[in-house]
């Protein structure tokens, strides 16, 4: 890696967002490592970042080979033609960001006023993103809405915020408007709990977060190789698991051009 603050220097560096959780990721990481390691033939070293500002700052300062990003930062990485292999989940590459509040309370996007907001973190484009665009979208000044807006780092602890009552809404990510696709998402990150909380307006498709290939080493583009080709190979099988997804599919030209648009809109 590049980057002295994660120690000695390695062939190949590769780095998580915040989201998939410390210890979910440490538990697997090392394996992940090793089994990519030997597959590459070369050392791999498998960090998350503390942030998804860390994690930007690291994809478009080149300082580290590989990262997994949300689409917001994959948006600014194809400015920069860098390689994207976008996840795969339920048969599609896109998703819609859901507005969440708990069971039984009806709120819709016109009655928000003074609410109080859970969202997972700036960048977060399923958790924050998608759903401010949206609200600007209808003529909604996101400025004075809400009576407070906290960001929790993950969907875990925003939609947590939410059924404990010290936030009103909340959002994430879905793969259909059916309620069962919202629910699937939801149970991801609370379990049983996900029947305390309900959605209540669906944002337009983004797709979805993905793999970047930063430009930086040879090494890495054996790995997109790897991940592309070799659909039976172990390390893919760890790699498609830690992300939960079911394949990947190489961006097209402009895939994120809609999110840089809500980006430069907020």
């Amino acid at each position: 890696i590049r980057d002295s603050a994660y120690g000695s220097p390695v062939p190949l560096s590769m780095l998580f967002p915040p989201t998939l959780g410390r210890v979910r990721a440490s538990a697997r990481a090392q394996l992940l490592a090793e089994t990519l390691g030997r597959q590459l033939g070369e050392r791999v070293n498998v960090r998350v970042a503390q942030t998804y500002a860390e994690l930007e700052e690291k994809v478009l300062g080149k300082h580290v080979d590989v990262a997994w990003a949300p689409p917001s930062i994959c948006a600014r990485a194809e400015e920069r033609e860098q390689t994207i292999l976008k996840a795969v989940r339920l048969g599609r590459s896109m998703y819609r960001s859901v507005l969440i509040c708990r069971q039984g309370e009806g709120l819709t996007v016109d009655t928000l006023q003074d609410k109080r907001a859970a969202w997972v973190d700036p960048l977060s484009t399923g958790g924050h993103l998608l759903a401010i665009s949206l609200l600007r979208q209808q003529g909604i000044n996101t400025q004075t809405l809400f009576a407070s807006q906290e960001f929790h780092g993950s969907y875990q602890g925003a939609l947590l915020s939410l059924i404990r009552g010290q936030a009103d809404i909340s959002s994430i990510y879905a793969y259909g408007t059916e309620d069962v696709d919202v629910r699937r998402s939801l149970s991801e990150h609370v379990g049983a709990s996900e029947v305390q909380l309900q959605s209540f307006a669906f944002t337009d498709e983004s797709p979805s977060d993905g793999l970047i290939d930063t430009g930086n080493s040879e090494i890495a583009e054996k790995l997109v190789t790897l991940l592309l080709d070799e659909p039976r190979n172990r390390a893919r099988a760890l790699l498609l698991d830690l992300i939960e997804a079911e394949t990947l599919e190489r961006a097209s030209h402009n895939d994120y051009w809609a999110v840089r648009q809500a980006l430069a809109e907020l």
